[in-house]
């Protein structure tokens, strides 16, 4: 057309939403293209071109088709437009109605509707055109509705809605509404909630997938799929966001729930899309299979509430954000640290004494590896006296629990009453108040400044009530799961780690049968390598030892008699003394942090592997206290 300016064309025009489609054939637009070509033929339009927009609402211009017959309207080199009918041009009664009544006619563009027999050069076909126009958009409406009511009952009743499914996810081979987890993809996400549950926010996050070239989600679907959509960039396919992260990170389908109605549009008219109140999303638990467990998710939604940004200059986060508090004044305490400071010298101060000085609270800090060293021997004693006195340590937790939780939820209780209690007050003083200034006992001055105080008091009240109901269902729902903490105990010490050049294996328990069967292994793993095993020494846990066994005091546990056969000495450490065994307490701190804290294991043979993948990587690491030389290369020239 570039070169024809003066030439004019009898333009046209097809349209097809989704929900004309489900119409029918008639509808099509192949349909509308025969029709159209064979009306302009009969009636000696010469000149023509055809221009559709497939798939798109006519309550709305934003058409790609359309937008090309307004630019060359506006180049003057249209003279006729012709469509089926005038719900092809579209549905919104307005903006129909002002291009049928003033823009075509000023821009000398005669317009025919075939069906309807509108044409703008006969003036009488043109009377019933407000009435046709505002039916088009009624219908548009009910239809809409109707497609609500439907993705709501779907909705309410745990069916998918369409679309793609979630990153991880992917549809069932035998039913499409149907999720099941992605081989590919699934362990991505799985990684993702581990790696916030160490700490790591969304953009490190993010920053870590990236650098380990993950594909991101819109280009792995695309690669899975071959299609295309909104914010696909394949020329950076293993570019992460710290957005769709987060997306990840708040979306409970991970948790195997389906989560209806998250999205909707403004209206039928204005199809852009908005995020719904969580209130009136609709959530159906347990419909699909989950990539994380409940407490996983409790986990890392208490971090992300508490997580603060790590400054560009450190490389790890604060694992205590959010959880050390003054004990004078009882505000946070802030983690101080600075480029220009050694790690030795980082420290917590009070945020109070920050900020406002003495005259508020006391100058007090405490060394962050101090807390680390504290909180770290605590939780060896504990876990320690948990798999030492299982029993007594369930009780003990159990019985302290519950009377925290009951005196708390007590007062909670008391302060709720009390609220409703007022709130009732309060709408009768109302009622009263508002008697006695018709009957003329108030003025109306009078009136205005206590109902004032009392819309003051009420609504700080409508605000309290809600929090505090929230706060007492979730103590309710807050139950002593001491078996589950005794076995995370249990698994805390399950790693045993002899040498600088170690050697790890994984077993479903920890029991003396395991410990035995562990030390036969690394027996004849470390004689492969020339090293002879002549001691191990261990803790006093019964896996190990007897001797602090009530009953069998005396006998000798299967680890004790493979080391008698395999010619071993036994040492123990003394009793609550693990720094005793001090490497393999450092050795076991830097396999948390490099391992379990960014790994996920679907099974104990898949523990076996990455933990032996783990071994031969940490084995060939160079070390400081080896003068810079893996253990590997040390035991070469040991032997």
């Amino acid at each position: 057309m570039a070169g024809q300016e003066n030439q004019q064309y009898t333009v046209l025009y097809g349209r097809l939403s989704q929900e004309d489609e489900r119409a029918g054939e008639s509808n099509s637009i192949q349909h509308q293209r025969t029709l159209l070509e064979k009306y302009a033929k009969e009636k000696g339009f010469e000149n023509t071109i055809f221009l559709a927009d497939d798939g798109y609402s006519g309550t709305n211009f934003e058409r790609p088709a359309w937008k090309k017959i307004v630019e060359i309207i506006e180049a003057g080199q249209v003279a006729n437009l012709i469509v089926k009918d005038a719900s092809r041009l579209g549905r919104e009664y307005l903006q129909v109605g002002y291009y049928m009544e003033i823009y075509f006619p000023q821009k000398n563009v005669r317009f025919i509707a075939v069906n309807d027999g509108v044409d703008s050069t006969v003036e009488s076909s043109n009377d019933f055109n407000p009435i046709r126009n505002w039916a088009n958009e009624l219908h548009a409406k009910d239809t809409s509705r109707k497609v609500r009511a439907v993705m709501k009952m779907k909705a309410e009743q745990g069916e998918r809605l369409g679309g793609r499914p979630p990153y991880g996810y992917r549809k069932s081979d035998g039913d499409a509404n149907t999720l099941v987890p992605d081989e590919d993809t699934a362990p991505v996400v799985k990684r993702i909630f581990s790696l916030c549950a160490a700490g790591n926010g969304p953009k490190r996050i993010a920053t870590i997938l990236t650098k380990e070239q993950v594909v991101n989600p819109s280009n792995a679907y695309y690669r899975k799929t071959g299609k295309s959509h909104r914010g696909l960039d394949t020329t950076r396919p293993c570019l992460w966001s710290s957005n769709s992260v987060t997306s990840i990170l708040n979306n409970e389908v991970y948790l195997g729930h389906s989560v209806g109605l998250r999205t909707t549009t403004i209206s039928y008219k204005n199809k852009q899309r908005v995020e719904r109140p969580e209130s009136e999303r609709f959530v159906v638990k347990n419909t699909h299979e989950a990539l994380v467990t409940q407490e996983q998710w409790d986990i890392v939604q208490e971090v992300r509430q508490h997580k603060k940004r790590v400054p560009k200059h450190m490389d790890e986060p604060n694992i205590f954000s959010g959880l050390v508090f003054c004990a004078d004044c009882g505000k946070p305490l802030v983690l101080h640290r600075a480029s220009t400071m050694k790690k030795a010298e980082y420290n917590f101060k009070c945020y109070t004494y920050g900020k406002k000085g003495k005259t508020v609270c006391t100058p007090h800090h405490i060394r962050e590896f101090e807390l680390k060293a504290v909180v770290l021997e605590d939780l060896r004693r504990v876990t320690h006296f948990a798999r030492m006195k299982e029993k007594q340590f369930a009780a003990y937790i159990g019985s302290k629990n519950t009377l925290e939780l009951r005196r708390e939820m007590n007062t909670i209780q008391k302060d709720l009453d009390t609220m409703r209690r007022r709130r009732e007050e309060l709408s009768k003083l109302f009622k009263r108040l508002y008697e006695d200034n018709v009957l003329g006992r108030v003025t109306d001055e009078q009136y205005r400044m206590l109902a004032g105080d009392y819309t003051g008091e009420q609504k700080a009240l409508e605000e309290q009530i809600p929090e505090r109901e929230a706060r007492l269902e979730k103590l309710k729902a807050v139950s002593a799961n001491v078996n589950t903490f005794v076995e995370k105990a249990k698994q805390y010490t399950a790693i045993d780690e002899f040498t600088r050049l170690r050697f790890l294996a994984a077993y479903p328990e920890q029991s003396t049968y395991s410990s035995a069967d562990f030390l036969r292994k690394l027996t004849a793993w470390y004689a492969r390598r020339g090293i002879k095993v002549e001691c191990v020494q261990t803790d006093n846990g019964f896996e190990f030892t007897n001797r602090f066994s009530g009953s069998k005091r005396n006998l000798p546990t299967l680890f004790e008699k493979a080391a008698a056969e395999l010619n071993i000495r036994h040492k123990l450490i003394r009793p609550y003394t693990p720094r005793h065994n001090g490497k393999v307490e450092r050795s076991h701190r830097e396999d948390q942090k490099h391992f379990y804290s960014c790994h996920s294991f679907y099974s104990l043979d898949d523990f076996a592997k990455q933990l032996a993948v783990h071994n031969r990587r940490s084995n060939n690491l160079p070390m400081r206290p080896l003068r810079w030389m893996a253990p590997a290369e040390v035991t070469v020239q040991y032997v």
